[in-house]
């Protein structure tokens, strides 16, 4: 939990129609608040903006999801690493951990996210890999190479202004056949009529037998900067 007082002057704005919302750090400072370099780089700032201000659940969400996916294949998840997409200051990573996972591998396309998560969160991860899914990233694909990945978790990591489905075939793609996995998305993102979004996505990782869906449930994400609902889906599963 943040310190009240630090952050005392913390105020949330409306989002602008034109390119979304804002927050207010002082009567000197206004962000935006996807300006995650600058969000990161003070400790406790994300996390009493989002997780505390804009009540956003999905960290909590997608972990239990992940648990009870491993619950349910049968898994024992300290014998699990466990690949973190979008691992921002480690939140998803603890969470996981506390659960009983033997270890956690995070992948952030930010440098900030990695400095902030070992700042904040020292010990959560085996390791903290600087990478982006969306590409065809060999440097990646190397470095994750050394660990036995056994599972995926990832919490408002893909859809929007973050990573494509792409990313997500490219993240699954690691995992060998009844790897469990949980992660959300937005659900303006799982129109089926959409042939670039998420829905037909997932809908095509089913027919290949690349993903059976356990789980799908709707949850409330987060709160917009004036208080409005942004509905989620937990999609929970195992990979084919």
């Amino acid at each position: 939990m943040a310190d009240v007082d630090v952050f005392g002057g913390v105020r949330l704005l409306g989002p602008p129609e034109a390119d979304g919302e804002y927050i207010e750090l002082s009567d000197h400072e206004t962000l935006h608040l996807h300006e995650y370099t600058r969000i990161y780089a003070v400790p406790g700032l994300y996390e009493h903006v989002v997780q505390e201000l804009l009540q956003c659940t999905s960290p909590q969400v997608a972990a239990a999801g992940f648990l009870r996916a491993v619950e349910r294949l049968g898994l024992e998840p300290g014998g699990l690493t466990v690949l973190d997409v979008g691992s921002g200051t480690g939140l998803v990573g603890e969470l996981v951990r506390g659960g009983g996972a033997a270890r956690v591998v995070g992948v952030d396309a930010l440098p900030a996210a990695r400095e902030a998560a070992l700042r904040d969160r020292p010990g959560v991860y085996a390791d903290y890999v600087i990478g982006d899914f969306q590409r065809d990233d060999d440097a990646l694909r190397e470095a994750l190479r050394p660990y036995a990945l056994g599972g995926l978790v990832s919490a408002g990591a893909f859809g929007g202004t973050h990573a494509t489905p792409k990313a997500l075939e490219n993240a699954l793609a690691l995992l060998p056949a009844g790897a469990p996995v949980a992660f959300t998305l937005d659900e303006r993102w799982m129109d089926e009529s959409d042939p670039e979004g998420f829905g037909t996505a997932v809908g095509r990782l089913v027919a290949d037998r690349r993903l059976a869906v356990l789980e799908r449930t709707r949850f409330q994400h987060r709160v917009t900067t004036t208080g409005q609902p942004i509905f989620y889906e937990l999609l929970v599963g195992r990979t084919g």
